[in-house]
């Protein structure tokens, strides 16, 4: 991918009207672009060339991609520049894995927490997605599940959870969009949710465990198996 092609593809993704800085909103597209796989592994980034291409200063690129290198989505080395490094079979599993022990978590304590009303509102959540499932919406879907999660994430009322979860929301988002695609897995997707529902609901918490272990599992199947058919080990 040249810089012109790296250019137009984060622009897609660049959301100027957040009220944050410009590092941190480059640091957002291009976290969005690399885990959905718009800006593929090995892509070389030059920061001198992006910002001529983008009419800012290298600093901002310069922070983001720090930033990312944090995260791991990019390698720095001195004398060969910055590589995307994309997400590989090790970083999903563990993301997977931690997914697993938060996100029963989140979903126990939500439970505890909501009352009827919040029931309601989650149930209507649903059905909206079964509406967006229905007209094959896939993007509509994916963005009712990411309401659905931080619906849960909000009710769980845990400041220090949500901040450990916050920094994996990328991956999981790429996690989201890849499941989405096959019609099947979308459709039992859809019936794990009222499955969590349900369980939230209506008990016990063991209950809740098993299923939402079991729709992170079923979801991250397919992911696992849409890397193996891209060669990402």
């Amino acid at each position: 991918m040249d810089t012109e092609h790296l250019m137009l593809t984060l622009c897609e993704f660049l959301d100027l009207s957040k009220n944050a800085p410009l590092k941190d909103v480059l640091f957002d597209a291009f976290k969005q672009a690399i885990t959905l796989g718009h800006i593929p592994a090995g892509t070389a980034i030059n920061e001198k060339q992006l910002a001529q291409s983008l009419h800012i200063s290298r600093t901002p690129i310069r922070a983001a991609l720090d930033q990312l290198a944090t995260d791991r989505l990019v390698d720095r080395k001195p004398g060969s520049g910055v590589t995307v490094r994309g997400i590989s079979k090790h970083d999903a599993d563990e993301v997977y894995e931690i997914r697993v022990v938060l996100e029963i978590l989140a979903t126990t304590k939500a439970a505890r927490n909501m009352n009827e009303d919040d029931f309601e509102d989650l149930r209507r959540l649903l059905e909206k997605g079964q509406r967006l499932n229905a007209a094959n919406d896939v993007e509509g879907v994916v963005h009712n599940w990411d309401e659905f999660n931080q619906f849960i994430f909000k009710k769980a009322d845990s400041p220090r959870l949500q901040s450990i979860i916050e920094p994996l929301q990328a991956y999981t988002r790429y996690f989201r969009n890849v499941s989405a695609r096959p019609e099947v897995r979308r459709n039992e997707a859809m019936q794990e949710h009222w499955g969590i529902y349900l369980a939230m609901r209506f008990g016990p918490e063991k209950k809740i465990e098993q299923v939402v272990r079991t729709h992170l599992k079923n979801s991250y199947g397919v992911v696992n198996e849409e890397m193996m058919d891209c060669g990402i080990r």
